[in-house]
Formats: structure tokens, C-alpha cells, sequence
């Protein structure tokens, strides 16, 4: 069995604290970041280069448990609707840690190409949403990725701004894909 490498415990303590931090108040300081999490910002500076490289690792994690929490939503669902809603009522209570993910910029590569893999998945859902016939057949592929993507940010930035609860957000996300794409 392989074992995964440990992060360090310092290197931890940052990404809670930085997530915590930025989750109620995304334009907070490296500063700020560095006191919530109990360590000078030497020492942030020595796991993080720069905010940008803190920013990374946060959206790395983020994507980890998205993953993590679709894979364990969608075992043993039968149809493409039960993943679709599985999915959403999984990924979208998340979003109390990483809402602010979608006002900051990343360029990093490789968290692109991690992205564009979950949006390939979405994709193949997408293909048997239609299959089933929960999903019109004319409605572009890439239309529909997207607005599963966004409707898991738009549930987000609802929940944070205390409009709903993940529950009734998810309920509304699942609703709205499959009554605005499906059949007329």
C-alpha cells in the first residue's frame, strides 16, 4: 500500500488559516494570514512564495475534495439525474470553505489541466443526461458543462451571502439544469 507524503504540520496550519481567513474576508493579507495561522510571515514566505502560491495549494485541496466528495456521492447511483444531484448535494456545502476561490486568479498549468479533467467529466455527464433524456439533445455540450459549473459557483456565492442553505442551494442548482436543459 502506498502511503501518501505528509504535508507539514506548519504547511497545514496555513492552508486551515488562509481558507478560514479568506473565506471571510477574501482580500486579507498575507499578514493576517500568517497570525490566524500562529506563525510569522517568514515563515509563510518559507511554504509560500507568494500569495498566488498559497492561492494554488488552496485550489489544489478545493479540487481534492470535490473529487473526493463526488466519487463518494455518486457510488452506486444508478442514473445520470441521481449523479448529477448527488454531485451537487455533495460539492456544494463546500462551498463554505471556498467560495472566495472564485474572485481570485491562478495561473498555474497544472491546475488548469486539473480542471479541464473535472470539466470532462461533467462532460461524459452531460453525454448520458441526454442519453437518459433528462437533457435535450440540441443543447451544446460546452453550454451545459458550463452551467453546471456555474450553477455549483452560483450556489456558492448564495449560500455565503446567507441567501440559502446548501441544501435548499444544491435542491435549486439540480432543478435549474434539468428544467432550463431539458426537453421542451
Amino acid at each position: 500500500m502506498a502511503r501518501k507524503a505528509l504535508r507539514p504540520p506548519v504547511r497545514d496550519a496555513i492552508i486551515d488559516a488562509a481558507i478560514d481567513t479568506l473565506a471571510r474576508n477574501p482580500g486579507a493579507s498575507l499578514s493576517e494570514i500568517a497570525a490566524r495561522a500562529g506563525v510569522g510571515r517568514a515563515s509563510l514566505h518559507r511554504h509560500f512564495s507568494s500569495r498566488g502560491d498559497l492561492v494554488s495549494a488552496i485550489t489544489l485541496q478545493c479540487m481534492d475534495e470535490i473529487d473526493a466528495a463526488t466519487d463518494e456521492a455518486v457510488a452506486g447511483a444508478r442514473t445520470a439525474c441521481e449523479r448529477l444531484s448527488r454531485m451537487l448535494e455533495a460539492v456544494v456545502p463546500l462551498g463554505d470553505r471556498y467560495h472566495f476561490l472564485a474572485a481570485e486568479a491562478f495561473d498555474d498549468a497544472s491546475l488548469h489541466a486539473r480542471h479541464e479533467a473535472d470539466l470532462e467529466w461533467l462532460a461524459s455527464l452531460v453525454d448520458d443526461l441526454k442519453e437518459e433524456g433528462a437533457m435535450a439533445p440540441d443543447v451544446p455540450r460546452g453550454w451545459a458543462v458550463a452551467n453546471i459549473d456555474a450553477q455549483v459557483w452560483l450556489a456558492w456565492s448564495q449560500i455565503a451571502a446567507g441567501n440559502l442553505t446548501p441544501a435548499d442551494a444544491a435542491g435549486l442548482a439540480f432543478r435549474t439544469l434539468l428544467q432550463g436543459l431539458g426537453q421542451r
